[in-house]
């Protein structure tokens, strides 16, 4: 089953601030990246920094003074090292907090699919949100688009975010919500939906969807960075904690859910957030990327 990693059980203990060395080896890879990036922007210094690369010795070294902003194997690997900077991930208070306090917020990249749900939302009977957080996405959709009283919008995010998302519906009276720990409940769902969070799932979408019985009719992917190379494994810095992420292959994505019966309908970018690789620039999501399939 598809599922988020967290560091730690429960969001009862505060986050605990690093240690002098602690800080100064963040800084130093923060540092580090932005010197690396800033390299691979100048031709003639991207050139050189190339060849270095390639250098495995040297590319090693390079990996090291990076820490955690370089390439993983696997999610296992990158939450390893993740912990080991910061124990927190997805997790922490500042992320479900942010969450909360912009669910009335529209971002540009949600224009588009304000546009494409709105012939159809009041056909909608059932939404999965696939890693919804406290269900922000219904909040600021709802205001805007015709959803019919008797929907029923599905969340599925980690365990711990459940309890605060239920208090912000009680709070909102809204019962359309519901959060589940299952993605076997997006079975027969109309739309299925990842907004902003693709990427925190290392298993191919496709590969979620044909665990289905029945498939959803539309499938929304919005704010998720993409790799026009193969599949790539990193760690996202957000500041105050480090969290897995997966570039997940373009090409792979949408033939994998052609695979399905999917056709792609709609492609657009998200020029909000962008994911750089300070080693691989050539993989770099320098914008992030929405797509919407229908069932064929």
């Amino acid at each position: 089953m598809a599922t988020y990693s967290a560091t730690q059980p429960s969001l009862a203990a505060p986050p605990q601030v690093p240690g002098l060395l602690s800080r100064a080896r963040l800084q130093q890879i923060r540092a580090t990246a932005v010197l690396f990036t800033a390299l691979n922007n100048r031709p003639k210094a991207r050139r050189l920094f190339s060849r270095l690369r390639a250098h495995p010795w040297l590319r090693h070294r390079l990996d090291l003074l990076l820490g955690f902003r370089r390439t993983f194997a696997s999610f296992a690997e990158a939450q390893s090292v993740a912990a080991s900077y910061i124990p927190f991930g997805h997790e922490h208070p500042d992320e479900v907090t942010f969450h909360a306090a912009i669910a009335d917020v529209l971002r540009e990249s949600d224009y588009p699919v304000l546009f494409l749900l709105a012939p159809i939302a009041g056909e909608l009977r059932r939404v999965f949100d696939l890693g919804g957080s406290v269900g922000n996405i219904f909040y600021a959709y709802a205001s805007h688009l015709a959803f019919s009283p008797s929907m029923e919008w599905l969340v599925y995010d980690l365990p711990l975010i459940r309890p605060i998302g239920e208090r912000l519906a009680k709070k909102r009276r809204e019962p359309r919500i519901h959060f589940v720990n299952d993605l076997a409940r997006a079975n027969g769902a109309d739309l299925f939906l990842a907004s902003g969070s693709l990427h925190y799932f290392e298993q191919p979408l496709h590969e979620m969807l044909s665990s289905l019985s029945q498939l959803p009719h539309y499938v929304i992917i919005n704010r998720t960075p993409v790799s026009r190379g193969p599949d790539v494994i990193t760690i996202q810095d957000n500041q105050s904690f480090l969290v897995p992420c997966k570039l997940h292959s373009r090409s792979t994505l949408i033939s994998g859910m052609r695979s399905l019966g999917y056709r792609l309908n709609s492609e657009w970018p998200v020029h909000e957030r962008k994911l750089l690789l300070p080693l691989d620039p050539q993989l770099s999501a320098r914008t992030y990327s929405g797509f919407y399939f229908t069932l064929a």
